[in-house]
């Protein structure tokens, strides 16, 4: 058994080269290869983007927003696709049509939920009309776990690298009930409760996510995240907000040093001032060019965060082959009309 040293693919017999590219040479030097680590990289380039970009907007506007599907699909597959790990690239399965048909259910719900207040409002009595207004806000409310959760199932699903599907397999009502008391106790603390409740909902995501048969995991603590949290609040006004960089970069930096995959640990090495620089670079690039430069951020963004990011070493295990799963697009088109985004990480930083 023998395993290779640059993407970690475990081999029965030593081939002559493996499928990420790597030529080997002689047997004894591929038997016991040396520990490395597993690196992210970007490699997308701001006119190529820009080109998609543009295209998204004037197809848009031609066909009445109905393009933008598509458009946002071939957006996300030109970024999967340049965000590589051990040299080999991320590919996206998604489909133009699976937004859209999420689309539709989206405004099947909303229409039914606007029906129900209205029947609510005409047909309640007097005494029934604030109960049956809580429990028209709580279902309101179960909108986002649900947005988080089936978004979450879609974007891992599909989702691959070197042919093989991440999936995600949490459960919405396990979700639920770490999502909504989370956001009432942060409510009622005046968001102290916030660092645990973001750290709760980190782990249940982190070890809900597979990839190979290999289950991600994640071993960090709120208490960890609650006093350089205070801290920012404290310094947020006399720093003019700019100490949110230094918690930003602190804060991603441990929660990816928390995250293991097959007991290997990730690396991020994020730096407050370059982070400051970045953000404010971006701006006035994307300013000064009327937005034309929005483009060139996003690609600097990911190229930065890769250049950051690294498996401690490629895992040395038996990585099995999945097939795709997973809901449909209704809640990463729900996602998206609530602002619940998790990002193509699922919410740890890329």
């Amino acid at each position: 058994m023998a395993f290779c040293p640059n993407c970690g693919t475990q081999f029965e017999v030593q081939p002559q080269r493996c499928q990420c590219g790597y030529l080997f040479g002689a047997p004894s030097a591929f038997a016991t290869p040396e520990a490395q680590p597993g690196r992210f990289e970007f490699t997308g380039e701001g006119a190529a983007l820009l080109i998609l970009y543009v295209k998204l907007v004037l197809l848009s506007i031609v066909t009445l927003g109905i393009y933008s599907f598509w458009g946002r699909t071939a957006i996300r597959r030109y970024i999967w696709s340049n965000l590589r790990f051990a040299g080999q690239p991320f590919d996206y399965h998604g489909t133009g049509k699976e937004l859209f048909l999420g689309w539709l259910k989206l405004i099947g719900l909303l229409l039914a939920l606007s029906l129900a207040g209205a029947l609510i409002s005409l047909t309640s009595t007097e005494d029934l009309v604030p109960v049956l207004a809580v429990i028209y806000v709580l279902g309101l409310l179960l909108l986002v776990p649900l947005a988080i959760h089936g978004a979450l199932r879609f974007r891992w699903s599909r989702t691959s690298w070197q042919g093989r599907r991440f999936s995600y397999k949490g459960d919405f009502v396990q979700l639920t009930t770490i999502l909504i008391p989370g956001i009432l106790l942060s409510a009622v603390t005046l968001t102290l409760y916030l660092p645990y409740f973001l750290t709760n909902m980190r782990r249940y995501i982190t070890e809900n996510t597979w990839y190979g048969g290999q289950q991600l995991l994640f071993d960090g603590d709120g208490k960890d995240v609650f006093w350089p949290y205070v801290k920012m609040l404290l310094l947020f006004i006399p720093t003019f907000g700019l100490y949110r960089f230094w918690f930003k970069a602190n804060v991603s930096n441990y929660a990816w040093q928390k995250t293991h995959f097959a007991n290997i640990p990730f690396r991020s090495t994020l730096q407050p001032i370059e982070l400051l620089l970045l953000a404010l670079t971006n701006a006035l690039l994307t300013f000064f060019t009327l937005g034309i430069g929005a483009a060139w951020a996003t690609c600097r963004s990911m190229r930065y965060w890769t250049e950051n990011l690294q498996l401690e070493q490629l895992p040395r295990v038996q990585l099995l082959a999945q097939s795709a799963d997973g809901d449909g697009a209704f809640g990463e088109t729900l996602g998206d009309a609530l602002g619940t985004d998790v990002g193509i990480d699922a919410g740890f930083g890329l």
